[in-house]
C-alpha cells in the first residue's frame, strides 16, 4: 500500500515537472499591434508650465538666512564667542545659497 501511494506520488511529480517544464506556443495574429494602436485614442499634447519651487525655496532660505543675521546681529551685540560662530554659520549658508543661485542663472536670447 505504501508503495503505491509512493508511486503515485512520484507519478504526479513527474506529470507536474513535465506540465512546468513544457513550453507554451503562443499565436499572436498579424497586424494585431497595429489593431490595438488604432483603436487607442489620440490624445493632444499639453503644455506644462515648468514649476520652479527649487529656485522659489532657495529664494526663501536666503531671506530667512539675512533675518536671522539681523537677529542675530541685534541680540548679541557684546560679541561674544557664541554670537560671532552663529553669525559665521550664517554668512557661510548665505554665501553658499547665492553662489549656488547664482549658478543657475543661464543668460536668455533674444
Amino acid at each position: 500500500m505504501q508503495d503505491e501511494r509512493m508511486s503515485d506520488v512520484d507519478s504526479m511529480e513527474e506529470r507536474l515537472t513535465r506540465a512546468l517544464e513544457r513550453k507554451l506556443a503562443v499565436d499572436v495574429p498579424v497586424g494585431f499591434a497595429a489593431r490595438v494602436a488604432g483603436q487607442v485614442p489620440v490624445r493632444r499634447a499639453v503644455a506644462v508650465p515648468t514649476a520652479r519651487y527649487g529656485l522659489l525655496a532657495a529664494r526663501i532660505g536666503m531671506a530667512v538666512l539675512l533675518l536671522a543675521l539681523v537677529v542675530v546681529a541685534m541680540h548679541f551685540p557684546g560679541r561674544t564667542m557664541f554670537g560671532v560662530a552663529l553669525e559665521w554659520i550664517l554668512c557661510a549658508e548665505l554665501a553658499g545659497l547665492a553662489i549656488w543661485l547664482g549658478g543657475m542663472w543661464k543668460p536668455t536670447e533674444s
